[in-house]
């Protein structure tokens, strides 16, 4: 177990922020807590983070861009991105400060089987969102001996809340049950080999539009759905067991050691035997 406290060093995980100043880091067995200013007039390249994360907008605007979607972050806005979603952001003209929680994989997985808030990226901002945020940082800036606890109840709440939203927004959309169905399939078989035939079948509708309305529900193509849940699986084997790599590769669905190591460098910026090297480390 890994005992709450202030840190200077995440694992030492390499920085992924860009830019930035790290004012405060704060760690606790499931979350990672970093408060970050970005200066103004900083544009960060397309990227992605290794862990799942939602962050709290302290002060400042800015503007975030997923696929050919931009979307304007103001303050008091909790924005949840999953793990290895890409995105790029401009900062503009004013400098923002930001309060950002890394999810553990461990805690991600238990997550995930309650609420769907990290499948895709989405954003809240309301009075209820608020206050917790602001709760959760007066926590993080006091630093006591009951922080950690207060900190863990107070996120698993933004969670909560969120949660309800996405979930009442999902169902207001009517999200047809053929996505539904399809987004199954590919969490049940996506260690398998299949091709978008297959898919197609599942879906029931036209190839074209399968594609077309997955990417916007999901902000992602299919493949590159299907390619973070292998990472995800592969990431929580490599923590949790002492399996050889390759066996882990070809678990996941990987088609050789190659293809796997270029793909999880590609999602969480560190290969295979990094990530469990410094994996160890906690």
């Amino acid at each position: 177990m890994i005992p709450a406290r202030l840190v200077s060093d995440f694992m030492k995980i390499p920085d992924e922020s860009g830019g930035n100043n790290a004012v405060r880091k704060y760690k606790t067995e499931h979350f990672k807590l970093n408060e970050t200013v970005y200066p103004s007039k900083l544009k960060q390249a397309r990227h992605s983070h290794s862990l799942a994360s939602l962050s709290f907008v302290l002060s400042g605007t800015y503007l975030e861009n997923f696929g050919r979607q931009d979307f304007t972050r103001q303050p008091s806005t909790v924005i949840f991105h999953p793990p290895g979603e890409s995105h790029a952001v401009d900062y503009g003209t004013e400098t923002v400060r930001i309060l950002s929680v890394q999810v553990g994989f461990e805690k991600l997985a238990y997550i995930r089987e309650q609420s769907i808030i990290f499948d895709s990226s989405s954003s809240c901002r309301n009075e209820t969102i608020s206050w917790l945020g602001h709760r959760v940082y007066q926590e993080f800036r006091r630093d006591d001996a009951v922080s950690t606890l207060a900190i863990e109840g107070l996120v698993l709440e933004i969670l909560a809340e969120a949660s309800r939203g996405k979930s009442t927004a999902a169902h207001e959309k009517a999200i047809p049950d053929w996505l539904t169905q399809t987004r199954d399939f590919l969490h049940d078989n996506f260690a398998e080999s299949f091709v978008l035939e297959d898919v197609v079948k599942i879906s029931g509708v036209h190839p074209v539009h399968l594609s077309r309305t997955f990417r916007r529900k999901f902000h992602c193509t299919i493949g590159e759905y299907v390619r973070r849940l292998r990472g995800e699986f592969a990431s929580r084997q490599i923590r949790a067991t002492d399996a050889p790599l390759g066996e882990i590769a070809h678990a996941a669905g990987f088609s050789d050691q190659s293809h796997f190591n270029k793909t999880f460098k590609n999602l969480y910026n560190l290969t295979p035997s990094e990530f469990r090297r410094i994996s160890r480390r906690s």
